[in-house]
């Protein structure tokens, strides 16, 4: 079935100026960009680097050889900057500006980078999670926190990106690299926003203030913005989102397996899209909605702080490490758990309780129903949860 490997070898002699940027170069860009391209190019705006010099100075980091980037990233992203570095339209780019942050307390892990293209056009990307035990506890606290630091530095990366380049600029995320392209074209300046050629958002997770959705901003980058949800969405349901959004068919079967973009389907160079998400993705839309509405914020900063104090104790810094050392990983979580205080303890219980019932009632209650009547009552129900 094809895919973005497939893109790249039969839309590769296709220059960028005879064919714009699209969603299938989204798609491939948001996937590659999981590579540690901050190894080779440096945070400066002054130092582009040749896009194949790039790809063959990360390849030669790992060993040349094609390695998976993570328990939950495969090799593919390898193998296809390879692909990438000897097809014409994209031996013709630049990279630069590759930023990279790892910090704990709050956690934080960032990554975004700029490609120039040769027709002018500028994209930049944010990396979603990747392998690092940070990166899932910052998605933890997209939910507990109501707020990261990633938000500001996504804002910041573009504000500085666009003061070095001018050119029209494209923002692209998969994951949480969506969520932060948003929210960056939605905050930075009006002079920027009009700049923006597309906003993609790839399965990004939505935002605890639905607000968003009702702002100049919003209606003012809605004519230029792509959001994009496997057909199955699971990532891309939870918390309050737009329901602008175009469901794009996936070769796996299950909503979490469809995150992963190589599963996203490119016939004849454009994505292959469905009417609507299935019922699936709409009873998790009203599930999570309900699950995340009964955390209160005192529940939501206890969970985070007890999550903190779990991971922390497992002594690992990556899924794969946690892997590898399950064992003594597990039993320092199971120590640090048996430290918490008791009615941290119970309010860390009582954020989740119910939550096998909010799903059992979502399977219910959710029919086949036209697309406008289900994305009106949904979103009626999640304004009143999300925007108070």
């Amino acid at each position: 079935m094809p895919g973005v490997k497939e893109y790249i070898e039969t839309n590769g002699n296709q220059s960028f100026r005879d064919v714009p940027f699209g969603d299938a170069d989204n798609l491939l860009f948001c996937q590659i960009f999981y590579m540690p391209f901050e190894r080779v190019v440096s945070e400066s705006f002054s130092a582009p680097v040749p896009f194949p010099q790039a790809c063959n100075d990360v390849f030669a980091s790992r060993g040349y050889q094609h390695k998976k980037l993570g328990m939950m990233i495969p090799a593919d992203g390898s193998h296809n900057i390879m692909r990438m570095a000897v097809q014409p339209r994209f031996a013709e780019m630049q990279i630069v500006g590759v930023k990279e942050l790892l910090s704990a307390n709050p956690a934080v892990q960032f990554g975004a980078g700029t490609f120039l293209l040769p027709d002018g056009t500028m994209v930049i990307v944010y990396r979603g999670t990747d392998d690092t035990i940070l990166g899932w506890k910052e998605d933890l606290d997209i939910f507990a926190r109501k707020g990261i630091p990633s938000y500001q530095l996504a804002l910041d990366y573009l504000e500085k990106a666009a003061a070095a380049f001018d050119r029209p600029i494209i923002l692209c995320g998969h994951s949480k690299g969506g969520h932060l392209a948003l929210y960056a074209a939605l905050k930075t300046s009006d002079e920027i926003r009009a700049r923006i050629r597309t906003v993609y958002n790839n399965d990004g997770p939505g935002y605890h203030d639905y607000r968003l959705f009702h702002t100049q901003e919003y209606d003012e980058i809605l004519p230029r913005y792509r959001h994009l949800v496997p057909h199955s969405s699971f990532v891309g349901m939870m918390l309050a989102h737009d329901y602008d959004f175009t469901a794009v068919k996936s070769n796996l079967p299950l909503g979490p397996l469809q995150h992963d973009l190589k599963s996203w389907q490119i016939h004849n160079g454009a994505l292959e899209t469905r009417e609507d998400v299935d019922v699936l993705a709409k009873i998790t839309d009203v599930a999570l909605s309900g699950i995340v509405s009964r955390v209160s914020d005192a529940q939501g900063a206890v969970v985070d702080a007890v999550a903190d104090k779990l991971i922390e104790a497992t002594g690992q810094v990556t899924l794969t490490g946690l892997a590898q050392h399950l064992g003594s990983a597990v039993g320092g979580a199971v120590k640090a758990w048996k430290a918490v205080e008791p009615q941290a303890k119970e309010t860390f219980k009582s954020a989740f309780s119910g939550a096998g019932r909010i799903m059992v009632d979502a399977v219910k209650n959710i029919k086949e129903e036209t697309r406008p009547a289900a994305a009106k009552a949904a979103a009626m129900f999640r304004e009143k949860v999300f925007s108070n």
